[in-house]
């Protein structure tokens, strides 16, 4: 009886932390502007969470948010920028109808390559300590060379929208356990690289 009191215990924290840890990046993105900061604080808490079995929230959150803040905002003022120029630049060939065949694939290429750094982004912010620029190459490396657990990142993407829109009740767990399974298959990403590197080195890319 003890046993199922414990595990039932367990189960009841386990989904607690996930909702109390939603709630908090949820208020903490009512701002708009740090809803960059307020997620690499997220993902710095399921690195936590997963390496260090440490369950708790509210402190390495606001750690992470901390420490993060000046260089997470730098980078959403740049992805926003992009994100930006790729809308503009697609309405404008959209119009052009000769110049078609030549930006859009273009466009689509630097799409493609900013889902590959974003795939990453969060969780390499969080496990190493880059400039913004070696932040963003390695990012876009670790998108490449790991394409499959970039590929599984946006499938999940995709996934945690769907159950959204067809539950919004989820929004009060969605997020958190989106960033859990992303940061879980980063995590195997990046063992795999302080396994070739043979060190727990801070830095990928010199």
């Amino acid at each position: 009886m003890r046993f199922i009191d414990g595990k039932f215990y367990s189960i009841l924290l386990f989904i607690s932390n996930f909702f109390l840890l939603n709630l908090l990046w949820l208020v903490m993105c009512l701002p708009i502007i740090t809803i960059f900061p307020a997620t690499s604080a997220m993902y710095g808490v399921m690195r936590q969470w997963i390496i260090h079995k440490d369950p708790s929230i509210f402190r390495p959150f606001f750690h992470y948010f901390k420490e993060n803040f000046k260089q997470s905002i730098l980078i959403e003022i740049f992805w926003v920028m992009i994100v930006f120029f790729l809308y503009v630049d697609y309405t404008l060939a959209q119009k052009l109808t000769f110049a078609q065949n030549i930006i859009l694939p273009i466009l689509f290429v630097l799409g493609f390559l900013l889902i590959l750094v974003t795939a990453f982004l969060f969780p390499t912010m969080v496990q190493y300590k880059f400039t913004t620029k070696n932040l963003l190459k390695n990012t876009l490396v670790l998108g490449i060379c790991y394409f499959p657990i970039s590929l599984g990142i946006c499938l999940l993407t995709l996934l945690s929208a769907l159950i959204l829109y067809i539950f919004p009740f989820s929004i009060l767990f969605i997020f958190s356990i989106g960033s859990y399974c992303t940061y879980f298959l980063c995590h195997i990403a990046f063992k795999k690289v302080n396994l070739a590197k043979g060190t727990e080195t801070q830095n990928l890319i010199h």
